[in-house]
Order: C-alpha cells, then sequence, then structure tokens
C-alpha cells in the first residue's frame, strides 16, 4: 500500500520530464527546416569560400589547390582595397542615415492614417520590391541625366537657369541605394509602430505634452530597437549591393563589390575575390554584433 503513492509519484515525474523535454526540442524542431535551408544554401557556401580564399594563385588559371595567407597579407597594404573598403563603409553608413530617417518618417504617416487609406500606401511601398534593380537602374538613367526629367523639372521651375546632369555622381549612387533599402526598412519599422497603443499619444496630449516632446520621449524610445534593426537591414543590404552605386556612381567609386567582381572576372583571380568577400563578410557580422548590443528587448504593446 506504501508502494502505490510512491510508483504514482514517479511516473507523474518521468511523464513532466517528458513533457519539458519535448517543450525544449519543439523550437527546433520547428526551425529545422529552415535550419536546414541556411546550412545547405548558406552555410556550405561560406565555407566554400572561405577555403577558396586560401587556395593559390601562381598563374592565369582561377586557382591552384593549396595554402596560402598572401591574399589576406595583401590587403593590409593594398592602398585600392582600404580605399574601396572605407568608400563602401561611407557609402552604406550615410544611405543607412538617410534611408532610416525617410522611412520613419513614412512610416509614422502610414501608422497615423485610418485603415482605408494604409493599403493605398503600403501598396506603394511595395512597388520597388515588385521591379528588378537592373529596371531601377534604368529608370534612374532616365531621371539624372542633362536631359533627364530632373533637368526639366528644375528648369521649368525657375530653380536653375541651365540644364545639369547628376549622373555618375556620388548623390546618385546615395540616391540609388536609398531607394533600394528603403521599402525593408518602412515595413521593418511600420511593424514597430503597430505594436505601440495608439493611445499612449492621447495620454501624453492629456498631460500637456506638445508633439516634438510626444515623439522624442514616448515614440522614440518605444520603437528604438526598430530603428536599430532598420539601421541594420538597410547597411547590410548597402554594404553588399554592387550593380547599383556601379550604375550611377562615378567610374571612381570603387567598393568592394566592386573589387570582388574586377578579381573575380577581370582577373580570374577567384582566391582573392574570395578573402576580399570574406573580410566583407566578417565586417558586416562585426556591426551586426555591435548593433545587435545596442538593442534592448522588445515589448509588446498590443491593447
Amino acid at each position: 500500500m506504501m508502494q502505490q503513492p510512491a510508483e504514482a509519484d514517479a511516473l507523474f515525474d518521468a511523464a513532466r520530464r517528458r513533457v519539458k523535454r519535448r517543450e525544449r526540442l519543439t523550437p527546433w524542431l520547428m526551425m529545422a527546416p529552415a535550419l536546414a535551408i541556411i546550412i545547405v544554401f548558406f552555410g556550405l557556401p561560406t565555407l566554400y569560400m572561405a577555403r577558396m580564399s586560401f587556395n593559390l594563385h601562381p598563374d592565369q588559371r582561377l586557382y591552384v589547390p593549396g595554402f596560402t595567407l598572401e591574399h589576406y597579407l595583401s590587403l593590409l597594404t593594398d592602398p585600392l582595397f582600404t580605399g574601396a573598403l572605407w568608400t563602401t563603409i561611407k557609402l552604406a553608413f550615410v544611405s543607412s542615415i538617410f534611408t532610416v530617417l525617410i522611412g520613419y518618417a513614412f512610416a509614422l504617416l502610414v501608422w497615423l492614417q485610418p485603415a482605408k487609406w494604409r493599403f493605398a500606401f503600403i501598396a506603394l511601398a511595395l512597388c520597388p520590391l515588385l521591379i528588378s534593380e537592373i529596371s531601377i537602374i534604368f529608370g534612374w538613367w532616365m531621371f539624372f541625366p542633362k536631359n533627364g526629367l530632373l533637368s526639366y523639372a528644375l528648369l521649368s521651375t525657375g530653380v536653375i537657369e541651365d540644364k545639369i546632369s547628376l549622373m555618375y555622381t556620388e548623390f546618385a549612387a546615395f540616391v540609388g541605394l536609398i531607394y533600394v533599402t528603403l521599402p525593408f526598412c518602412f515595413f521593418i519599422l511600420l511593424s514597430i509602430f503597430d505594436g505601440i497603443d495608439k493611445r499612449m499619444l492621447e495620454a501624453s496630449a492629456d498631460l500637456g505634452a506638445a508633439p516634438f516632446r510626444t515623439a522624442w520621449e514616448v515614440l522614440l524610445p518605444l520603437t528604438r530597437t526598430g530603428i536599430l534593426v532598420a539601421f541594420a537591414q538597410s547597411f547590410i543590404w548597402s554594404m553588399g549591393t554592387y550593380a547599383t552605386p556601379s550604375a550611377l556612381g562615378p567610374d571612381t567609386l570603387w567598393t568592394v563589390g566592386y573589387m570582388i567582381q574586377e578579381q573575380m572576372l577581370g582577373k580570374h583571380n577567384w582566391p582573392k575575390a574570395a578573402a576580399f568577400s570574406m573580410v566583407l563578410a566578417v565586417g558586416v557580422a562585426i556591426v551586426m554584433m555591435f548593433i545587435r548590443s545596442l538593442m534592448w528587448k522588445r515589448t509588446s504593446f498590443h491593447a
């Protein structure tokens, strides 16, 4: 009679352990398909690229299997690469700041709109995602040249007295990068805004706060995480993109993406191109870790 409660307790403890073990495994099982895709299509190619960066390139062949640190050591003494790296960081950083500012203002505008207008604005934000990057570049080629739409618009309004061309300038490259990355930042920030109770704005106004103070002391702290995520998204995209700055910027605008393309297709030096790519990937990972350290734990504000 005394053994039955003990056996029942043991069975209960075993069942509880199984439930806890199942609860721990459930998230991993749900993530397993995504993890498999990441490992197969991203992890393995990255490992192959890392191995390629140590191969030899003694002649005109693409590469010779071997092991050398020459390609990484040459990066430290190559002024072209250091200049391209600085140009890439500057281009990505400045364009990301403006992208976040514009995306924040646009997301706030859409968030404050009634439901019937939200879908129209969201559809407008989706338009750049439905067009290929090459088509977007062709569109800017019609906008920035001396005989383009921008020059005619400024001339007709009296802002300028003679036609101007902004094509093949750093400004055109900045605008192109902002246009490409803006939709991603917008949807990230809009999702953050949707998690905020709008009654908090009414409460702030009832307490006598001006709109600017409400934005600074209420909205900004609540959307801080979204701002950092949007900046990181824009920065990563701008660091890795090649076509937009190369097609819209000047010939002197050498980015890391351009140098990777030159080593890969122009000089047929696959190991050095892989070394450039690994340095770029590691640099982006360091920036991501730094931005992650600045983030606060997100809190839901749904009513």
